[in-house]
């Protein structure tokens, strides 16, 4: 019986980082001479694995982590692709266009584990043998892996600089991308964004229903009802897309355009200095600012089979137990009883101690006293700390914005990967956090705003001082102004602590040692 010899295995490596490329003749050409090579060489060119990166940039290595030539090499290391074997690459940049450094141990890997790597475009081979022994292998392969590398470098630059133009067109009103957000468009003819009416007065009214007291999910069950159409592709209007609408800085016309960086081998989407007036505003500045604190400070309404019910005492979800902490609810026992402050630990028997403090105590102090104490009340000052914990988030963010519009550069160039499809929105997530926690530190900082507290506590000794008080109205007020106001029944004081820090104590009875329960 005679043995016939086996062929060696060649596989083919195709790559491409660009969609335009699949489309022209490179995915022929490639394939073409490949098959052209093996025959030659007698090489039994495979067909059961496919190693092709179709839209794959190989400048930051995607194709060698996430693509399919880090998938040949997972082969070669399993025993599926044999030692001994060929890789066909039209040149050696389609393997990697990483700094040379990079590029070099890239190949070496190849071919230390028995693969010689073959050159279409000249028919070298690189194999372990020739880049130990044969210094032109080794010259060869280094300077075609600097070439490409600075072509890439060079193509990235550009691309860099040709965003930086947009963005400085957007001085003279130029619009930066045709993407805006949902109440807005592009006029194609003008160039210039312009406010869509309808959509923009639905902006406002979630702001003003907000600081009304509405809930996102009441806000959006009123919009289902009313039957007003949801923007983009949703069927109904979700809480979640209310919530973005209230933290977009969009809707008072401010714009952030992000760069991408590597930092630390990570693309990161940094954010560049917010463009103000790039879009129309929907809402005023001081609408936005309200928003923003209620978010910030103010802590959310009980919840339950009384959460719709209307207000009925003006310090709800503010009075808090000067014992432990925890929030004191009203309690009403009957017509033949007055109602009184309880904390909701000790009236649930969860340990704290029962002492109850007449309402009408504590709202007459309040609407009778606290006036002639807010017009005397500091203006707030600023937090040192805050500023520096905030400018680190902007600077975080600024660096995971950036990432993010590299990784969108990369796709476009790509044509669709799904690996850097997944990676755009895992850092997009991260993003989204990132800036939810920036916009509460920002709101924090604008509650300390001197002129912001005036403003809040002239809201505050209107709604005491009017004809008419509405225990809502002084409530929604307070919220924008205290964090929490502690019932020292013990020493007979309220005592409220501002959102900007700091606290004040006001009288509203002699010490009393409480009642029973």
């Amino acid at each position: 019986m005679i043995d016939i010899p086996t062929k060696p295995k060649a596989y083919s490596y195709l790559r491409f980082s660009t969609p335009e490329q699949q489309k022209g003749d490179s995915f022929r050409r490639q394939t073409q001479m490949a098959e052209d090579y093996a025959s030659r060489k007698g090489l039994d060119l495979d067909d059961t694995f496919t190693f092709h990166d179709l839209g794959i940039s190989a400048f930051r290595g995607d194709n060698l982590e996430t693509g399919m030539l880090g998938y040949f090499l997972e082969a070669v290391r399993s025993g599926e692709v044999a030692a001994g074997s060929f890789l066909l690459v039209e040149s050696l940049d389609r393997l990697s266009r990483q700094n040379a450094r990079r590029a070099l141990r890239t190949l070496e890997d190849i071919a230390d584990r028995g693969i010689t790597v073959v050159t279409l475009i000249d028919g070298r081979e690189y194999s372990r043998d020739s880049l130990d022994k044969d210094p032109l292998d080794l010259f060869v392969s280094l300077l075609t892996f600097m070439r490409a590398n600075e072509e890439s470098a060079t193509k990235a630059r550009r691309l860099k600089e040709a965003w930086k133009g947009k963005r400085q067109k957007m001085a003279d009103g130029v619009p930066l991308t045709a993407i805006v957000p949902a109440w807005l468009r592009l006029d194609q003819e003008a160039q210039a964004v312009v406010s869509i009416p309808e959509r923009s007065a639905i902006v406002r009214r979630i702001f003003e229903e907000t600081l009304a007291g509405t809930g996102q999910d009441s806000i959006a069950k009123r919009l289902n009802r009313e039957g007003v159409k949801p923007w983009g592709r949703g069927k109904m209007w979700q809480r979640s897309y209310i919530a973005k609408i209230l933290e977009n800085p969009a809707v008072i016309g401010t714009y952030t355009p992000h760069t991408l960086e590597h930092i630390d081998g990570k693309r990161t989407r940094l954010p560049q200095e917010p463009v103000a007036n790039y879009y129309p505003a929907a809402i005023s500045e001081d609408l936005w600012n309200e928003a923003q604190a209620l978010k910030a400070g103010v802590r959310s309404r009980s919840r339950g089979r009384h959460a719709s019910a209307p207000v009925t005492n003006i310090l709800a979800g503010l009075a808090s137990c000067p014992i432990c902490g925890s929030t004191m609810t009203r309690v009403h026992k009957g017509a033949r009883s007055l109602p009184k402050y309880v904390c909701v630990r000790a009236k649930g028997g969860a340990g704290c101690t029962y002492r109850s403090v007449p309402v009408s105590l504590v709202e007459d102090a309040i609407v009778e006293r606290l006036p002639e104490r807010l017009r005397d009340a500091p203006a707030g000052q600023r937090d040192s700390e805050l500023d520096r914990e905030i400018e680190t988030k902007r600077l975080e963010l600024g660096a995971l914005s950036d990432q993010i519009e590299r990784l969108i550069d990369q796709a476009a160039n790509a044509g669709g990967s799904a690996a850097l499809g997944k990676a755009i929105r895992d850092r997009e997530t991260e993003f989204e956090a990132l800036r939810d926690t920036l916009a509460d530190l920002e709101a924090r900082q604008a509650a300390a705003a001197g002129q912001t507290v005036q403003a809040r506590i002239a809201k505050v000794l209107a709604t005491l001082e009017g004809e008419q008080r509405n225990a809502a109205e002084i409530n929604q007020a307070m919220r924008f102004v205290f964090r929490k106001v502690t019932v020292e029944y013990r020493d007979g004081l309220l005592i409220f602590d501002w959102l900007h820090g700091g606290s004040m104590a006001l009288p509203y009875a002699l010490p009393t040692e409480g009642d029973e329960q």
